[in-house]
């Protein structure tokens, strides 16, 4: 049973959530020497989650599921039925918020604000968008609404100040980032001219440490405090030098690559071996980056709060694939390296040695077990469970994994072949050592699941029985679908084909 802090109140909350962080290579950043001093230092007090699995191939119902304990077909916030999270399904913010606690939300994904509900619950958010990291060499040292670098959010509804949306800047603004060499090079010419080209340029959304700085500083010492940060370092397109320097020949081998994903969606660009292994060194250098922000948000945090009472959780919405089983960036399918996520959480008075548990758990899991310090024994999905109680695995438990697919009218001209690659709604369920994955069209098939990840390809290791997992796909799918033709629509398919680009 969890208790209060020694100050007889309940403790500090520091969620940060890392947009498209896989497990394997997350672990396998942090076991090379050098790469990731503080995270691999700070693992030594956290309870490591070997088994993590997102129930969602992307952003908005990735986050949804974090914030309400819900699988996507229950919170309704994908693609199916319009990705906005409603006012139906209680949120962690409003949880806490009852219970006493300060809330602040802070993202650097455009996806991950307002407009999306996503927000809802908190009593200060400040969101902003991954093209800012293109526009470094500006100097942006505060909040922007998506007008700014955000995707064309012109599917969702208006928030209070932003400004009506703008094609043209928007097609720029995709056009660009789709070739980010151009970017690139803006910054590091027009940063040398301005002078600010060492100025934060390696971070993304450079003013959520000061924003958290200064709300912090406002709270009373006796109230708790709930901060969530969104980090968007390891979401496609990347620079060149992710925080770090790079030769001339390596950049000039980085403009080389393309990095569109609008492109190999609609069948137009096949990434070669080497386009591939661009994406992956811009990758694996943002994770450095990635250790380095984290480091700076806990010593913000610890300067006003007290770090040893603090609860602290470290996850991701969702993985990222560089073509391991044919698919590239996210969102389409939920192979391992989109589903398999790190979850990591640091109890209040921490650990002396990091314990890694093998157990399946889903980001559904991550509400409940911190709602449970404000006296809640439940939360969200009646199958959840708190990630501070022993783990009862008898029977084998369940988790599910969901992607909505790419309506139509969101890839026009596309082939009908690429088309059915594309616009699949699946469902994975997790159970004991074995992963099955249930299609609309009738099809299933199993796999060996494997804990904790170290292969990339783990899908092709097929096993011929598993009765149980497929059963358990099937019925998950079969849910879901139900859910979805019950739900409204929130939206208009045909508004949302401006909104899709990254």
């Amino acid at each position: 049973m969890v208790g209060t802090s020694a100050s007889g109140r309940p403790p500090d909350v520091l969620l940060i959530a890392l947009d498209c962080v896989r497990a394997d290579l997350f672990d396998l950043e942090l076991e090379r020497p050098g790469a990731m001093p503080f995270l691999r230092e700070l693992r030594r007090e956290v309870l490591d989650f070997s088994g993590a699995v997102s129930p969602s191939s992307w952003t908005i119902p990735g986050h949804a599921s974090l914030f309400t304990g819900l699988y996507p077909w229950d919170h309704g916030a994908h693609y199916r039925n319009g990705p906005i999270l409603t006012q139906n399904p209680e949120t962690l913010a409003e949880c806490l918020g009852r219970a006493g606690y300060a809330t602040a939300f802070y993202s650097a994904n455009a996806y991950v604000q307002p407009s999306t509900g996503l927000t809802r619950g908190f009593d200060v958010s400040s969101w902003g968008g991954g093209r800012e990291f293109f526009l470094r060499f500006l100097g942006i040292d505060k909040a922007t609404c998506p007008n700014l670098g955000g995707p064309a959010l012109v599917w969702l509804p208006a928030v209070q100040g932003e400004a009506a949306p703008s094609p043209l800047r928007e097609f720029s603004m995709n056009t660009f980032t789709r070739v980010p060499a151009a970017w690139d090079g803006l910054n590091r010419v027009g940063g040398r001219v301005l002078g600010t080209y060492a100025r934060q340029m390696p971070e993304i959304c450079s003013w959520i440490v000061p924003e958290m700085d200064a709300w912090l500083g406002q709270q009373p010492a006796d109230k708790p405090v709930f901060a969530f940060v969104n980090l968007f370092e390891a979401h496609e397109p990347y620079l060149a030098d992710c925080g770090a320097p790079v030769t001339a020949r390596r950049w000039l081998s980085y403009a080389r690559s393309g990095q569109d994903p609008v492109r190999w969606v609609s069948g137009q660009w096949s990434p070669s071996s080497s386009e591939v292994e661009s994406l992956r060194s811009c990758y694996l250098a943002s994770l450095r980056t990635i250790d380095r922000r984290i480091a700076e948000i806990v010593r913000t945090f610890s300067r006003h709060r007290s770090w040893p009472g603090t609860l602290f959780v470290l996850t991701s919405d969702h993985g990222q694939a560089f073509l391991e089983l044919d698919t590239l960036y996210h969102r389409l399918r939920v192979d391992e390296p989109i589903t398999r996520i790190p979850l990591w959480v640091r109890p209040p008075g921490g650990r002396p040695s990091s314990v890694r548990t093998d157990g399946w758990v889903s980001l559904i899991d991550v509400p409940r077990t911190i709602a449970q310090y404000v006296g809640r024994s439940t939360f969200g999905d009646a199958g959840s469970r708190s990630l501070l109680e022993p783990e009862d695995d008898t029977p084998a438990r369940t988790v599910y994994s969901m992607t909505d697919g790419l309506p139509p009218q969101e890839v026009p001209n596309v082939s009908p072949e690429r088309l059915k690659f594309l616009n699949r709604l699946e469902v994975a369920a997790y159970r004991g050592g074995e992963k099955a994955v249930a299609g609309e069209s009738g099809s299933s098939r199993a796999y060996r699941a494997v804990r904790p990840l170290r292969s990339v390809r783990p899908d092709e290791l097929p096993v011929t029985e598993a009765p149980g997992t497929v059963e358990a796909a099937r019925a998950a799918l079969e849910l879901a679908a139900a859910r979805i033709a019950s739900q409204p629509f929130h939206g208009s398919v045909e508004r949302r084909i401006a909104g899709w680009g990254y």
